[in-house]
């Protein structure tokens, strides 16, 4: 169950969930003094009319985070553990980019449950308390590799959400929920526009 306690209510939550899915993951810019992240992702977006967009980039940005915490390891096919990697925050940019622009697989990114939190917390390679309150809302979000058998898992604890374009125009949250819900509907349908190499085809 979503419950919201601050920016988002279920609506949002859920439409926004629909409109990360499947989006390309490009790096992530941290101030920590000023507890912001910003996550750039290429997103899957349709117009109301006309064609699909040629490039799709955003910003999301994150205010009021509190904490984030990582899990980076490697688990090969004879491993019988995971091994956890070093890693810190001021180097999540580079080990998000070493994926190579890595999709966000699933459906429940902003304030889910905690099944996969409680897996990966016990590997985690840093968490990073930056303020000691709580705050209003988490992302969690991963990166695989389909050949070289990582992954890298991360959870952000904030309070608000903003996204804009590459050049810091704001998209209000409806249309950008409503360009990503529309490239959805569009992909089940069979829309030649809507399809992307690394999506299955609709069923």
């Amino acid at each position: 169950m979503n419950v919201s306690r601050g920016l988002l209510d279920s609506f949002d939550i859920n439409g926004l969930n629909t409109a990360l899915s499947e989006s390309t993951c490009l790096g992530v810019e941290v101030d920590a003094t000023a507890g912001r992240l910003q996550l750039a992702l290429e997103v899957l977006t349709l117009p109301a009319d006309g064609p699909a967009p040629t490039e799709a980039k955003v910003l999301l940005t994150f205010t009021g985070v509190t904490r984030v915490a990582a899990s980076l390891r490697i688990q090969r096919w004879d491993d019988i553990e995971a091994r956890v990697l070093p890693l810190t925050l001021d180097q999540l940019d580079e080990a998000i980019e070493s994926f190579g622009g890595g999709g966000l697989h699933g459906w429940e990114f902003i304030d889910l449950d905690d099944s996969g939190w409680t897996l990966w917390s016990e590997l985690l390679s840093f968490d990073t308390v930056l303020d000691q309150r709580i705050a209003a809302h988490v992302i969690e979000f991963s990166q695989e590799e389909g050949i070289d058998p990582r992954e890298l898992d991360v959870r952000v604890w904030f309070d608000k959400i903003t996204v804009t374009d590459l050049g810091g125009k704001e998209i209000p949250m409806a249309e950008f929920i409503e360009g990503g819900r529309r490239w959805w509907a569009a992909h089940d349908s069979g829309d030649a526009r809507a399809s992307k190499a690394d999506v299955a085809p609709p069923l």
